[in-house]
């Protein structure tokens, strides 16, 4: 009876590539369902911290050397200040910077490459996370 099982089995494979195509496919839906997870995750994650960071302007004035800026982070995470922009009615300038603001800090900056344009303008900081801020002046 063994011997007659084993014959039957071995010659009857209609059953065995339906099999190998489910697993195959069970694996490629956990790997799929797997990578959404875990994007989902991180996504939440940027805006979890994004949502924490809250930067300000309080004061930009012109200054002997330059212009001074004044920040203040009330947030929950260090702001990385990557871009500020001052823009009036007739121009708009990006300057790029590379500022680190504490949680909980003020800090002031002397920039002599800024220079101000006639008032009335406005000053945006741009965060590494995409927060703004924004300046205008009177």
């Amino acid at each position: 009876m063994l011997k007659t099982t084993m014959k039957h089995l071995k010659f009857s494979k209609r059953g065995i590539s339906n099999v190998i195509v489910v697993m195959l496919s069970l694996v490629l839906l956990v790997i799929v369902v797997a990578n959404v997870i875990l994007w989902s995750y991180q996504m939440n994650q940027l805006d979890w911290e994004r949502m924490r960071e809250d930067i300000a302007i309080t004061d930009v004035c012109a200054s002997g050397g330059g212009t001074l800026f004044a920040f203040k982070n009330t947030g929950s995470l260090t702001s990385h200040i990557v871009a500020v922009w001052v823009n009036n009615a007739t121009r708009h300038h990006r300057y790029e910077k590379n500022v680190f603001i504490n949680s909980g800090d003020n800090a002031s900056y002397i920039w002599s490459d800024i220079n101000l344009p006639n008032k009335p303008y406005n000053v945006k900081v741009v965060t590494e996370r995409g927060n703004t801020a924004i300046f205008s002046s009177g």
